[in-house]
């Protein structure tokens, strides 16, 4: 190799360093700027909505809200001073490939308008270059290293490439054929639509269609010979007309003392629970920012949520909100789909993914807090409605079910589809990676509930098992906290406890 070919491989790397390092200011400068404006606006939207606000003072040691936003912006800022930094390095590292000749038309062309990701909405485009760089030690992961943000040729800390998903063997191997048989069934007077483990497994919140919320306790003994006839589960805690329309959808809390539910009421409501007495320990905390069904909600996790944090979403305007429930204050409104949201999944303390009848998977991060990813789920033609998604313990992997009855495996890391395939012969509900990441939990509208085995090559086809059927659609699935167990609720007005037979 020339000299001259050395000299201009040298400047054409400065050159796409130097671009980058300008799409980076660009896109912290801008976050700066939004971050505010979001809050304004969406605390003027809670107050139309009738959300009320109680000022805390200052000196408040448990201001989630404050600590939420503000540490938000403190490492925009600290990215924003990194941005210098590196903007020095770039500019002397082009200056000795060029001697400092073309530095001037070089900040032009990268100051140009940057790439940004396609159809994440809002009004303000999101750009798909991220921050690489940060000044001091931040005490949580910053944007720059969000999963979906990652490329494809990143390797993880042992220095494996993530884009290789073959599932390791565990505890649950060789078990996906096993049989799995009905240890209760609660019955209701109509569709039974919500169920949520809580995070002990010591008990399971209901919400139907009968406006009825009930806890019920998770048995200390199971009878796992299959031999017996189905017992109703004892119920420790019932609230008839908890709502005044239909219960869509239930969730505790990380700490499991708070109860959530969401309605096609337009209401969010969220219950205090002390669960060693199974009671309500005050009144319900309401919130009318929604204008339409609430599909789905979820707790955040992590030390920042403070595990109080609630994001919600549904019809109307397709919005994802965030609520700090511990002081009824809004945080954020996340725009982008184009259609009702049916399904909501949160991950790593800041990771949120949602499916929708726009037909697409988006991925949020509230760190920035915006849209970082949009995933199509064509199969075989032009994609169809996202009724489920769930990501696996790791947050490798995200699996999707859809409402022409295929199922998608995406690699999140690597920004691509592992596979799609169909389970089931209608529409599918839910989707739930099991406590090891082993087995894929999936409930349609074929009646049928089927174990998918992940062992192995996730990119060859992969075993199914039936595992449960009702008499009617099944609606919603969901693993117990850390056993082979699982409840399914149907369309048929019941909800069942399974597990393993031996």
């Amino acid at each position: 190799m020339s000299f001259d070919e050395i000299v201009w491989i040298t400047l054409r790397d400065s050159t796409a360093q130097f671009q980058e390092y300008y799409r980076q200011r660009l896109r912290v400068q801008q976050h700066l700027e939004q971050k505010q404006q979001q809050r304004e606006l969406y605390q003027q939207m809670l107050q139309e909505g009738g959300v009320q606000q109680h000022e805390a003072p200052p000196t408040a040691k448990h201001n989630l809200t404050e600590t939420f936003l503000t540490r938000s912006i403190q490492r925009l800022e600290e990215l924003n001073v990194g941005m210098d930094d590196l903007g020095e390095e770039v500019q002397a590292l082009s200056q000795q490939c060029n001697g400092g000749s073309n530095n001037k038309s070089v900040v032009r062309d990268a100051s140009a308008t940057p790439q940004t990701q396609e159809g994440c909405g809002g009004t303000s485009d999101v750009v798909t270059s991220t921050p690489q760089r940060s000044v001091g030690q931040a005490a949580c992961p910053l944007p720059s290293q969000s999963p979906v943000l990652s490329q494809s040729s990143q390797r993880d800390k042992t220095g494996h490439d993530d884009s290789s998903l073959t599932c390791s063997k565990g505890p649950e191997k060789d078990k996906s054929k096993a049989r799995f048989v009905m240890v209760n069934t609660l019955e209701d007077t109509q569709a039974v639509r919500a169920v949520a483990f809580h995070p002990t497994g010591t008990m399971y919140a209901v919400g139907s269609n009968s406006k009825m919320l009930r806890v019920c306790a998770y048995p200390d003994t199971l009878d796992t010979s299959g031999s017996g006839t189905s017992k109703p589960p004892v119920i420790c805690f019932k609230r008839n007309k908890h709502h005044k329309g239909s219960i869509y959808c239930v969730a505790w809390s990380p700490c499991g003392q708070l109860l959530a539910t969401g309605s096609n009421d337009k209401y969010v409501k969220v219950l205090p629970f002390n669960p060693e007495t199974c009671n309500a320990t005050g009144p319900d905390l309401e919130f009318s920012m929604h204008d339409g069904t609430i599909r789905d909600l979820a707790f955040m996790e992590g030390p920042e949520s403070g595990g109080a944090i609630l994001i919600s979403a549904g019809a109307g305007d397709c919005n994802i909100y965030t609520t700090d429930c511990q002081r009824g204050q809004g945080l954020h409104a996340l725009s982008g789909h184009t259609g009702h949201i049916l399904s909501l999944y949160t991950w790593g303390g800041w990771m949120i993914a949602s499916g929708s009848q726009d037909k697409t998977v988006r991925f949020w991060d509230l760190r920035v807090p915006s849209c970082v990813r949009v995933v199509g789920t064509a199969f075989q033609g032009a994609g169809s409605p996202v009724a489920s998604v769930a990501v696996d313990p790791s947050g490798r992997l995200l699996a999707s079910g859809q409402e022409d009855s295929s199922c998608m495996l995406y690699d999140i890391r690597g920004g691509r589809t592992v596979q799609t395939y169909r389970p089931h012969s209608s529409d599918v509900r839910s989707v739930r990676f099991s406590p090891g990441a082993h087995y894929l939990l999936t409930g349609s509208y074929d009646n049928k509930v089927i174990i998918t085995d992940l062992q192995g090559d996730l990119t060859k086809p992969l075993p199914l098992t039936v595992v449960g059927e009702h008499a009617d659609k099944v609606i919603q699935c969901r693993w117990h906290t850390h056993h082979l167990s699982f409840l399914s609720s149907s369309a048929d007005r019941t909800v069942t406890l399974w597990t393993q037979a031996t």
